[in-house]
């Protein structure tokens, strides 16, 4: 067995010189998903964290520089301040982290961009598709690179899934299904005090199909990457649940792609007793594979008429895309943050390549970009309109075409 994540890496590191200086907007201590961030950004040692506004709160962002061991004159009050102080200093940061709510993902991008600094996200992209549309624009127009953190695409069994798929190994892609239902009781519930929600259950932050980017888009995100197509009609359902919910909270989103495929998303907060669920199902002409996320080591790749294959990482016969997302050997089990680090690792070295002149494509190749955020927010758009029209289908949006980027500028 050959681990060959460090190999891609080492030679652009020791040639850079240093670390990345990363910055957050969000994901201070208050943060549900910033200590994975800070974690996946730390696990290669190719970023270090050097300024940030790290939450609204300033007690909360203070006390996270402080226990981050980030300077004092390089934690910010607003992100737009943060933009420019940071372009302007002499060492200032290369990258920023957004992760705050959707409804601030627009601006705060923008800001970064127009200021030259390369752009992380959390997703869903942006608020709505028309800021989605327009930070794609931005986003070409400033020549920055830009990375959305659909994570569970750093799994290597996710990016062998892939590789399979282009190669012919299930021939004619005809059903394709996946779904993030969880059921814990922080989601399962409202709290007495409408105050006390978390943003995602807000109507302001992205309307009543928040549920749609913040849980679906995971689901619909993996069978779109590994398929390599989009949805292009929709039929949905969409239920509220929880007494007292203002937003949605299922989804049941019927698709039919491109290729002539159909597929099912199924997104949940109110599937009581999961703790993650998510998984995909993907059925070719020649075969299947099954995924799922709580036991991310394994995929199962089932012929017609023959047995099935327990497809483990970490071994020679699996694909260069997985090999290179693997650190461990066999029976040393990776995980969510090192999946997550294989984005934050695959940036660094584009960043780094194209800093040095050098080709950097091939390292964006695996990572969703904003034509990823598009696809989102115009599937969001449609089964929002299709479960007005109770379930009627509904034509996505059209989208610009992807880039070719095997071939470097």
């Amino acid at each position: 067995m050959t681990v060959a994540h460090n190999s891609d890496i080492d030679g652009l590191r020791t040639e850079f010189g240093r670390r990345l200086r990363l910055g957050f907007v969000g994901g201070g201590r208050d943060s549900v998903i910033g200590s994975t961030h800070l974690a996946a950004s730390r696990v290669d040692g190719l970023y270090e964290l050097t300024a940030g506004v790290f939450s609204v709160d300033p007690a909360v962002s203070l006390g996270t520089a402080k226990a981050e061991y980030v300077a004092a004159d390089r934690v910010y009050s607003h992100f737009g301040e943060m933009a420019r102080r940071e372009s302007e200093h002499g060492h200032g940061i290369d990258v920023v982290l957004i992760a705050t709510p959707p409804n601030l993902h627009f601006p705060v991008a923008t800001a970064f961009l127009e200021n030259g600094i390369d752009v992380i996200c959390e997703k869903p992209m942006t608020r709505n598709l028309s800021e989605a549309r327009e930070l794609d624009r931005l986003v070409s127009a400033s020549g920055r690179l830009f990375c959305l953190t659909y994570c569970y695409t750093g799994y290597p069994m996710v990016r062998h899934a892939r590789e399979l798929v282009r190669c012919g190994k299930l021939g004619a892609i005809r059903i394709a299904e996946g779904e993030l239902a969880a059921g814990d009781p922080g989601v399962s519930f409202e709290p007495e005090n409408p105050d006390d929600r978390h943003w995602r259950f807000r109507p302001g932050t992205m309307g009543e199909g928040a549920i749609l980017g913040e849980v679906s888009s995971h689901a619909h995100h993996l069978l779109t990457y590994i398929i390599g197509d989009d949805a292009r009609e929709v039929s949905a359902e969409l239920n509220a649940f929880v007494e007292r919910r203002e937003v949605f909270d299922n989804a049941y989103v019927t698709l039919r792609f491109g290729n002539g495929a159909r597929g099912r998303v199924w997104g949940s907060y109110v599937a009581a007793g999961n703790d993650h669920g998510l998984w995909f199902r993907i059925f070719g002409d020649k075969g299947n594979l099954t995924w799922v996320q709580e036991e991310p080591e394994i995929l199962w790749f089932k012929p017609i008429g023959g047995a099935a294959t327990r497809l483990a990482r970490g071994y020679d016969q699996l694909s260069d895309a997985a090999d290179r997302s693997t650190r461990l050997r066999p029976g040393h089990p990776e995980g969510y943050i090192l999946a997550f680090a294989n984005l934050y690792s695959d940036f660094a070295c584009a960043i780094m390549a194209r800093k040095l002149g050098k080709p950097y494509k091939v390292f964006l190749e695996p990572l969703p970009d904003t034509l990823d955020g598009l696809h989102t927010m115009a599937l969001i758009e449609a089964a929002v309109e299709s479960n007005s029209s109770n379930g009627e289908w509904v034509t996505v949006a059209p989208l610009r075409k992807a880039p070719d980027r095997s071939v470097e500028a």
